[in-house]
């Protein structure tokens, strides 16, 4: 077993859409350990895609090479940054139709010719985590694995800078212990007991942070305190 020990740095503003609440499109203080998996280059998602759901493929083949991935957990206070987007038309003219904008006069006139509904927001606000935001988040893997040193993340395929460093470890038996940093709940070992924690409700998976857990975990030098067995878990896939 390899655990890596990995500091991230923002070298852009980061977008994913976390919440969405009413024209505001906010990005949580987090990076998931799914969007992590695909940006380090261990799974890849096709360039084309119709819908399709294929966590249960992309990280099942993970799995399958005993790598496992943690949620990024921001190491100070976070920063933000606040942008507005505008989508609308940039011609001398349009009307705003029933659910969507409409350039073409005569379509105003003939019912036959309406603007079909857009179901994408026109105008609205982003608040993105500001360039310089620094997070921490651990890989485990069965064999060595290489980690890149600059990965892109979020919507806008925002540039990061990643420092990873191999970590000894001790494996413990069976232990209590409070867990500061983000953890995935569905992806904890079935042995792990998980008893008080802080929640924070996204998707594609809830996340969990100063979580109480009594099981078995690997300890770092430092103290830190790793849950053993986690794998991403595909209870949760079919349902997303």
């Amino acid at each position: 077993m390899h655990i890596y020990r990995c500091e991230l740095e923002l070298m852009e503003p980061l977008f994913f859409a976390s919440r969405e609440v009413s024209n505001l499109f906010q990005t949580e203080p987090v990076i998931g350990n799914y969007a992590l998996a695909y940006a380090l280059g261990f799974c890849r998602a096709p360039y084309h895609n119709d819908g399709e759901i294929t966590y249960e493929r992309d990280l099942g083949e993970l799995n399958a090479r005993g790598i496992y991935v943690t949620p990024a957990t921001l190491t100070h206070a976070p920063r933000f940054t606040l942008t507005q987007f505008n989508a609308l038309s940039e011609g001398w003219w349009f009307s705003m139709e029933q659910n969507a904008i409409t350039v073409d006069r005569a379509r105003i006139f003939d019912p036959k010719k309406r603007a079909r509904a857009a179901n994408f927001p026109q105008i609205g606000r982003l608040k993105l985590l500001a360039l310089g935001n620094r997070a921490r988040f651990f890989v485990l893997s069965e064999a060595a694995v290489e980690i890149p040193r600059y990965v892109r993340l979020g919507k806008f395929d925002s540039k990061a800078k990643v420092a990873p460093r191999e970590e000894r470890f001790g494996t413990v038996q069976k232990i209590k212990r409070v867990v500061p940093f983000y953890l995935n709940p569905v992806d904890l070992s079935a042995d792990t007991d998980i008893g008080v924690h802080d929640l924070l409700s996204l998707r594609p998976a809830p996340l969990i942070r100063n979580a109480h857990l009594d099981g078995e975990f690997h300890e770092l030098p430092d103290g830190t305190a790793l849950p053993a067995g986690m794998r991403f878990a595909a209870r949760l896939w079919r349902s997303v």
